[in-house]
């Protein structure tokens, strides 16, 4: 019985609760429901977080984030989650950007913004007036689906269009499932 607890019972554990700090700590997996990232990431894909990453380094323009949806965010998009399903989005624009969209393309700071593959947006973001963003505040985000005219982001979020950075889960890292979508994230 000795040898079962050692040879077997014990592995076993250690790998357990490796696996639990691992995820913790590390690395998260994650389930897309929406098509909001398409084409980049399809709509059930299962997705790996890196967790350490934003501790070493700060977040980037195009990094693609998983987050806690923001108050706004669960307002303006009950059929998303009811706030306990972490979102996945692109970093589109950093505290202190002007963000606009005019016929269709995505512009920061007044130059253009093109994401390889993304779907154009079907609206507008003016640079002054009732429909305009405010500058991103200091310490948030303002984020889109790839997919634009399909994703609760930023552009729907009312009255406040930002993710607090303190909400940035990790960098979304690696699509793992399924196995002929398995690809590393840009």
């Amino acid at each position: 019985m000795r040898r079962v607890v050692k040879d077997i019972v014990l592995p076993v554990a250690v790998a357990i609760v490796l696996a639990f700090i691992i995820q913790a700590a590390v690395a998260k997996p994650y389930e897309i429901p929406t098509a909001s990232m398409e084409p980049t990431i399809q709509s059930n894909d299962r997705i790996i977080a890196n967790r350490v990453i934003y501790k070493v380094r700060d977040i980037e323009r195009g990094d693609i984030i998983v987050f806690d949806p923001p108050p706004a965010a669960v307002q303006s998009c009950p059929g998303d989650g009811s706030g306990d399903i972490p979102f996945v989005k692109r970093v589109i624009g950093l505290p202190g950007d002007k963000i606009t969209v005019e016929n269709g393309v995505t512009f920061v700071n007044g130059e253009r913004d093109d994401v390889p593959g993304s779907v154009q947006p079907d609206y507008e973001i003016p640079a002054a007036g009732p429909n305009s963003i405010p500058v991103v505040p200091e310490d948030s985000l303002f984020v889109l689906g790839d997919n634009r005219p399909d994703s609760c982001d930023s552009s729907r979020w009312s009255p406040d269009p930002f993710v607090p950075q303190d909400n940035v889960i990790g960098q979304a890292e690696l699509i793992y499932w399924p196995i002929n979508h398995i690809s590393f994230l840009d």
